[in-house]
């Protein structure tokens, strides 16, 4: 049998498709707290207005 070697673990440099779609939906599950807990707060906010706000902020930060 032959002996296989591995000699250096390629890295790059931008995430997988995986890895994006990752932080996408992490994004959005913090902006989604962040609106109910802003709702809680307020009840007379709107949900789908705050949610866009805050998904916003969280793709700029």
């Amino acid at each position: 049998m032959a002996d296989y070697k591995v000699k250096k673990k390629i890295e790059i440099d931008r995430p997988s498709e995986a890895e994006q779609d990752l932080r996408d939906a992490s994004d959005k599950i913090q902006a989604g707290a962040k609106t109910v807990a802003n709702k809680v707060r307020d009840p007379d906010r709107d949900l789908d207005t705050e949610y866009t706000k805050e998904k916003m902020k969280e793709k700029f930060d």
